[in-house]
């Protein structure tokens, strides 16, 4: 039996499937332990197993505290009374929390799949990563650009790509005119960011703004909506992965611009919306300074604007009726062939280790 280990809604961790669809693949019995922070009704399998209470992310840093704590005495009790063969932990944290049995019971024994920049900066918690690292039996990155901030180590590249997604693939063909929709897809987060742009967009009969999902900055961004009468943003709520190819269906741009104070937080992430502009044909806005511009730019398949910019609407507009189409669609397709035999690399040795009675791979 095989646990996978993650800290937050599964709502938030789409890249769980590649692992579950590997251990169904190899006929695996596995229990998933999540934190369901969502007061929402939903049904799961029954081999998944959550700490339900509710936190919200924008609490107080006091209040998120307790509510690990909360999770982690609740985790350690499972995982000691599954007595599981191996484990798999999905983020960073919850290999923190899970620290000392990580290195005493399941020591090549657990993948380590880092999905985000955390808090590499702190020198306790980059030491305790680092031990972790080196005592998994293999881990997984899903940018290159966060080697600069881990411990050196071996990793092996995990795209935010589903491969069963490629079925749906499409090349882009470009609009005449406008207006020209900007979509959003995933959980809705970075309200200022999101301010930003719709102020430079609202009321424009060039642009509408399109919130797939839901998020920490769901609610908030949409009262503002309504309390500025802003009428060319919409939002569509709560969505299930397997009707992405019909909500991206007539994106034009898809709005994969992140910002924080913290840039560190957004700065080397790769994020599912990349892959998605790279499948679903779509080119994409992403912020400056950041791995994402540096992939973008290098294969002119988006752009990185500035939010403060005057004339920021303009560029975006000019940017997207001087694609080249048949360019951007043979870059998209060099991108995921490579993408994808780096895929094939990583989805092996996950087999490897489902497969395998114990030890490093």
């Amino acid at each position: 039996m095989i646990g996978i280990v993650f800290v937050g809604d599964i709502i938030f961790s789409p890249y769980m499937k590649t692992y579950t669809d590997s251990l169904e693949k190899n006929n695996e019995d596995y229990e998933v332990l999540f934190w369901k922070r969502d007061k929402g009704r939903v049904q799961f399998p029954k081999n998944y197993f959550y700490f339900e209470h509710e936190s919200k992310l924008g609490k107080s840093k006091f209040l998120k505290i307790t509510d690990f704590l909360k999770y982690r005495r609740w985790l350690k009790l499972k995982v000691h009374s599954k007595n599981y063969d191996k484990l798999i932990i999905l983020s960073t944290l919850p290999g923190l929390l899970l620290f000392k049995e990580l290195r005493q019971d399941y020591y090549k024994k657990y993948i380590f799949d880092i999905r985000d920049y955390s808090f590499e900066n702190v020198l306790p918690f980059y030491n305790m990563e680092k031990k972790i690292i080196e005592s998994s039996c293999f881990t997984c990155i899903s940018s290159p650009g966060f080697k600069d901030f881990l411990p050196d180590h071996d990793y092996v590249q995990a795209h935010n790509l589903q491969v069963t997604e490629l079925a749906n693939k499409r090349d882009f063909k470009k609009k005449k005119n406008g207006p020209l929709k900007l979509v959003w897809i995933g959980a809705v987060r970075y309200f200022e960011q999101q301010v930003e742009i719709i102020e430079k967009l609202k009321d424009s009969n060039q642009f509408q703004i399109i919130y797939h999902g839901i998020g920490e900055s769901f609610e908030e961004l949409k009262d503002y909506v309504e309390e500025n009468k802003i009428d060319n943003v919409f939002f569509t709520g709560r969505y299930d992965n397997k009707d992405k190819a019909i909500l991206l269906q007539d994106a034009d741009i898809l709005l994969n611009s992140y910002k924080v104070k913290n840039h560190k937080m957004v700065k080397y992430a790769m994020s599912n919306k990349y892959y998605d502009g790279l499948i679903y044909g779509i080119p994409q806005l992403v912020e400056r300074d950041s791995t994402k511009q540096v992939e973008v730019e290098k294969r002119k398949l988006g752009i990185a604007l500035d939010t403060e910019s005057i004339d920021f609407a303009d560029r975006l507009w000019n940017y997207y009726f001087e694609i080249d189409e048949s360019l951007f669609n043979r870059n998209k397709e060099l991108a995921l062939s490579e993408i994808v035999e780096e895929q094939k690399t990583y989805l092996a040795k996950v087999d490897e280790f489902i497969l395998k009675d114990g030890g490093d791979l």
